[in-house]
Parts: C-alpha cells; structure tokens; sequence
C-alpha cells in the first residue's frame, strides 16, 4: 500500500458538492516476531519499517544495537518483521519473549509499552544547554514548515530531532505519535549515532509513553506543539527532563525543568 493512498471524495462547500481525489494517511496492522515468537502488533504507517522496528526493540530492552539482530526480515508486503537474536542475547530476554507484559498506553493507533514504562537508571543531568527558548521556537517552526511542504502531512503526526545547536538530525512522520519516537531511534541506532543529549520537537501530544521513550533516548528537552499530561509531567519532573507545551508562534508553557533553558523561577 502507498504512504498516502487516494480515495474519491465528495466535497461540500456552501451548498455545492464537488467529487475530487484526496491522498489520506495509510494507517496499516504491523507484526514484529522475535525468534518466532509474536511479540506485539501495531498500527502504523508504512514507512521506515527497519526504523521503527529497532527502535521499538531497544525501547523494549529487546536488543541493546541493531547488532543484537542476526537476522531481520519482512514478511511479502512488509505487514511482519521476523526479527532472529544472536545466541548471545537471547537467553538474555527469553523471559521477556515468553511472557511479555502488555501496557496498552494513551498513544493514538494502538500505543502499547512492553513491560512497565522505562525508567532511566539516573535523572538526567539538569545543566543549562545553549539552546534558548528563542532557538526553541525556531525549532518549532522548522517543524511547522516541515509539515507544510508535505502536501501529505494532514492526518499524520512529525517528530524531529535537533542538536541543541539547532542542527536536523532525523525527521520522521507517523499515524501513530509513539511510532514517530521509535522511527527516530530506530534511524539513529542504525546510523550508529547516540540520540544524547539531543532535542525532540513533536506535533503530537507529550503523554507519559512519549516521555517514558525520551528518557530511554536520554533527550533532555521534549517540545509538543500540544499539551502535556499530568503523568507525564510527574515522569519528566523525577527523571530530570525539560517538557514544553503548546509551543507555537511566540509563546510556550514551560512545565517542567525550566533552568536548562536559562528560565529562573
């Protein structure tokens, strides 16, 4: 199926009914198998599969590197991955494989979390950062305009990674906003690049899955042009992570953390 398919639509307009052809967000039922065994079914967009499914894995403590993978393989069509650890890893998790522990979360589509949501083993250092909230809001426009030159990016959500410098480092778009997270890890452990220290821009809602995903990618500065939940807030205030709401035009709510970005209480 295309990332965007098109449907024949009949358009209302002040009394007149127009047929015309829109592009519509694919949205599709993705299985990943690990050592033949189904692990979770999701609901994403087509796109960026290997991406999506080492992310997920490391998020799931699955693998620690794509090395952990002796195998990876889609199913004709790309709806499974059939993921085969190496001997050294898999008595590692066989517990986990065998027995997963679902948590079906707040994220759109199906978000689920293996096991209990991650918790980092230390909060991450609260050190003030170059970026500044006038960089922040930059940030969010480089995000606003990435959606706006994709005629496609209604009904889809886009996170982005940036150096706190302001440099792009990843881009990904997703029906689901938690896919998005595992898209862009996924992307970066694959490139064998650390996501550290990194921040995270997001059009979707900041729930505690997607800070629970920040912590495991150890980013320091999570920024929704939406809301925040009271979950998340309480997971961003322990783990030492800078969560910004409703960033858009010249305004934003900072909730939690504000000294790394130089705001004084």
């Amino acid at each position: 199926m295309s990332i965007y398919p098109e449907h024949p639509v009949y358009v209302w307009r002040r009394g007149e009914v127009d047929v015309e052809t829109y592009t519509v967000p694919a949205e599709e039922e993705f299985c990943i198998y690990v050592n033949g065994q189904l692990l979770t079914r999701l609901m994403a967009s087509p796109g960026a599969r290997e991406a999506l499914v080492v992310g997920f894995l490391f998020y799931s403590r699955i693998i620690e590197t794509p090395a952990d993978m002796a195998t990876l393989y889609f199913s004709e069509g790309g709806s499974c991955a059939d993921v085969w650890l190496t001997p050294d890893r898999t008595p590692l998790v066989e517990a986990r494989l065998a027995n997963p522990n679902v948590l079906h979360t707040s994220g759109c589509g199906r978000g689920v979390v293996l096991g209990d949501l991650y918790t980092p083993p230390e909060p991450l250092p609260l050190e003030l950062t170059p970026l500044t909230p006038a960089r922040l809001l930059e940030l969010a426009r480089l995000l606003q305009d990435a959606t706006a030159n994709n005629p496609h990016s209604h009904g889809v959500h886009t996170s982005m990674l940036f150096t706190p410098t302001g440099e792009v480092v990843a881009t990904m778009t997703d029906v689901g906003r938690h896919n998005t997270l595992d898209k862009l890890l996924g992307a970066c452990l694959l490139g064998g690049r650390s996501t550290e220290g990194f921040v995270l821009v997001t059009t979707g809602r900041l729930s505690s899955e997607m800070i629970s995903k920040a912590a495991r990618m150890r980013v320091p500065i999570v920024a929704s042009l939406r809301a925040v939940t009271s979950t998340a807030l309480e997971l961003a205030e322990a783990w030492g992570i800078t969560t910004v709401g409703y960033l858009r035009g010249q305004q934003m709510v900072v909730h939690t953390h504000p000294e790394r970005l130089g705001i004084e209480d």
